[in-house]
């Protein structure tokens, strides 16, 4: 990946969105979100080639240049700073109409905070002896912010390995949310643990409210059915390690199509 010394990756993001030349009459809050779309798109281009070829299919070659250089930049700023909420605070920052629909991120020290507040070593362990992992499920779950919280602790209390036992749930009646999260938990290295379900294959798409209770989403059979056409957490699968490593390899051949 390209370093960027004099501005870090995270500000070079940031103004990619608020000032694009590729993109000049397009709104920062469409941009992001049509990013969201591509980068997805992409990142789950082994398991839906389709999607992917769809998704490319709306761009010329030079806005798709232009969102791929965008993911180099994001891609940067994770490995600077791994777990942090970077979709989240560009989020906020670019005021994607979430003020008037009354979204407003965690900031992260605070989820930090709340997620050590919780994190119990003995506790931890003990269910993982009694069930072979633990549950950690956000009913609203925004940009994954409280779920990359607790995966920081885990990782900072016990190391790498332990992130395996954790099983992450998450719904959000936002569709850019259950981007973002699904986004963030890839590319931390997250999503080859937890459970997936429903319309994207991963963090569920719906109103925890009236559809469904965090119980239900933690008690989905893990089933590998077709995805419905409305959302049913019965629907809900497991993507395992070996699948991902699979993915991993198939997605390397996608590259120079994005």
């Amino acid at each position: 990946m390209a370093r960027h010394t004099n501005i870090s990756a995270y500000e070079e993001l940031a103004k990619g969105f608020e000032r694009n030349t590729v993109f000049p009459h397009m709104h920062s809050y469409d941009l992001y979100r049509k990013w969201l779309e591509a980068t997805w798109a992409f990142l789950n281009a082994a398991l839906d080639d389709h999607a992917f070829r769809e998704c490319l299919d709306q761009y010329t070659y030079e806005q798709g240049a232009e969102f791929r250089r965008l993911l180099d930049l994001y891609t940067d700023a994770v490995e600077k700073t791994p777990f942090r909420d970077i979709l989240g605070e560009l989020f906020m920052r670019l005021d994607v109409n979430s003020v008037r629909a009354g979204q407003f991120m965690s900031p992260f020290p605070i989820a930090e905070m709340m997620a050590r507040m919780e994190f119990s070593r003995e506790s931890f362990e003990a269910l993982v002896a009694e069930k072979g992992e633990v549950s950690v499920c956000d009913p609203a779950v925004g940009s994954g912010v409280m779920l990359l919280a607790f995966s920081k602790v885990v990782h900072a209390e016990l190391g790498r390995p332990a992130l395996r036992y954790l099983k992450l749930y998450g719904t959000d009646i936002d569709e850019r949310c259950v981007l973002m999260t699904r986004i963030q938990l890839r590319m931390n290295g997250l999503d080859t643990f937890g459970r997936m379900a429903g319309l994207l294959r991963g963090i569920f798409h719906g109103n925890t409210l009236t559809n469904v209770s965090p119980t239900e989403l933690l008690s989905a059979p893990t089933v590998d059915i077709a995805p419905p056409q409305t959302p049913d957490l019965s629907t809900a699968v497991i993507l395992h390690s070996e699948e991902c490593h699979k993915a991993k390899e198939e997605l390397a051949e996608q590259m120079a199509l994005f």
